[in-house]
């Protein structure tokens, strides 16, 4: 009896095991019944398990592709399901579904220009659908000013023996404009006016960038720009000057002379260029690009080599890290130099955005962002700190807030110092 038992449970055994290998076998036939009874459950962890399976399987179709894209899509991992719908629509160019899934991704990770390209493809329904017939050639309008404080109030000045500012605050605005051109690339413009007085004197700074970005095909990006300095400096020296005091003298006799102080402005007027040049790739979760920038600030040639990786953990826009590096000589690298820039992005909320910066940096300033941050100052900047927060109130409107701890040095008396830094800005989105 026991024998019979034991007989009986291995027949059991080895039937399970049957029915689970033949359950966990593929064939075109369950694995597209499966996959679609699973996409109408809207049950995606499980469509995601199996599609991938099948897939890595061989069992590669449209609309298996277009299924596991929803499945990503619908658990907001844009940037894996971007790339399924990519290849449905290997199998079928024309299938405005994917398209417009497509679309949804490249704009919810900020690919705004890969889903302008992409818009070109759209039919007129589909156009009219999404709205993408009645967009505007205005991407956006910003507007931002700002100012910052040191902590450097006052030297003793020999010269008058007397306290007088190290740095005066300073006024800082900017316009920019943002506008595509055929649905492809994007240009951006930005006006920029600085002005600021300090113990060397008075500099007053007007400045134009400019920037394109142009998508290739296989999620690569170009971007080249231009920078334009404009930089008026007036710097105060103590000097002498000398005249004739009394009546005219006798003949043959010496007029008296007697000797001033006198302060004396020098004003001087200089045009800079940067130019730069960037390239970006997009691999699933993962950013990374390379640049150069060449520039002749303060009449010093400076080759700036630069790149950055960064990584999308939930594939959208909610944790992204990463980390810029800078290599950077001066004079035909008589000298070169480091400097590094990591950062954290985050969106815990749709109308909130949290950026988390540091840069650090030895001799020499630089410029940054793709020839955008133009550091000409003659204090070197060693090490900064940034947060920068979004709020996004509707679809027109967004107001940010920058806020910088910013660390100098300065060169000739040889102390260290430090800025706060904030701004200010509002973004319009037509």
């Amino acid at each position: 009896m026991k024998r019979n038992i034991q007989y009986f449970l291995v027949v059991i055994l080895v039937l399970l095991a049957i029915k689970g290998v033949s359950q966990d076998t593929l064939t075109s036939e369950n694995v597209e019944q499966k996959s679609y009874q699973l996409y109408l459950d809207k049950n995606w962890p499980e469509l995601i398990k199996v599609s991938n399976k099948a897939i890595k399987n061989g069992y590669d179709y449209f609309y298996l592709q277009l299924r596991v894209g929803i499945a990503y899509y619908e658990q907001k991992n844009y940037s894996i399901a971007e790339g399924h719908f990519q290849k449905a629509l290997s199998f079928n160019a024309d299938d405005e579904l994917s398209l417009e899934y497509l679309y949804y991704c490249y704009l919810f990770v900020g690919r705004n220009e890969e889903a302008r390209w992409l818009s070109k493809k759209f039919s007129a329904t589909l156009a009219e659908k999404i709205g993408t017939d009645r967009q505007s050639k205005i991407g956006f309008i910003l507007i931002e000013a700002g100012s910052k404080i040191t902590d450097s109030i006052s030297y003793y000045n020999k010269g008058n023996q007397g306290l007088r500012n190290y740095y005066k605050s300073p006024i800082y605005f900017q316009l920019g404009l943002n506008h595509y051109v055929k649905n492809k690339a994007s240009v951006f413009h930005a006006l920029t006016y600085f002005n600021q007085e300090s113990f060397t004197g008075k500099i007053s700074q007007f400045q134009y960038f400019l920037k394109t970005a142009i998508p290739l095909k296989k999620n690569w990006l170009i971007s080249p720009t231009i920078h334009w300095v404009n930089s008026k400096s007036t710097v105060q020296s103590l000097g002498t000057a000398t005249m004739i005091v009394g009546p005219p003298p006798p003949p043959g006799h010496q007029p008296q002379i007697n000797t001033t102080s006198v302060l004396t402005n020098n004003s001087t007027s200089s045009n800079y260029f940067i130019g730069s040049f960037s390239v970006q790739k997009i691999v699933k979760k993962l950013t990374f690009g390379l640049g150069i920038s060449v520039s002749n600030i303060n009449k010093v040639s400076q080759y700036n080599n630069n790149g950055f990786i960064s990584y999308s953990f939930l594939g959208n826009s909610k944790l992204i890290l990463g980390c810029g590096g800078y290599f950077h000589s001066e004079d035909n690298y008589s000298s070169s130099n480091f400097a590094i820039a990591p950062f954290i992005y985050t969106q815990p909320k749709n109308w909130l955005a949290l950026k988390i910066s540091y840069f650090n940096n030895t001799k020499k300033n630089i410029v940054e962002e793709n020839g955008y941050l133009v550091n000409n100052s003659a204090d070197l900047t060693t090490s900064r700190y940034s947060v920068l927060v979004n709020f996004t109130i509707n679809k027109h409107l967004s107001l940010y807030g920058l806020y910088q701890l910013e660390n100098k040095y300065e060169e000739i008396q040889k102390f260290n110092y430090r800025y706060n830094v904030i701004l200010g800005g509002i973004k319009i989105t037509p």
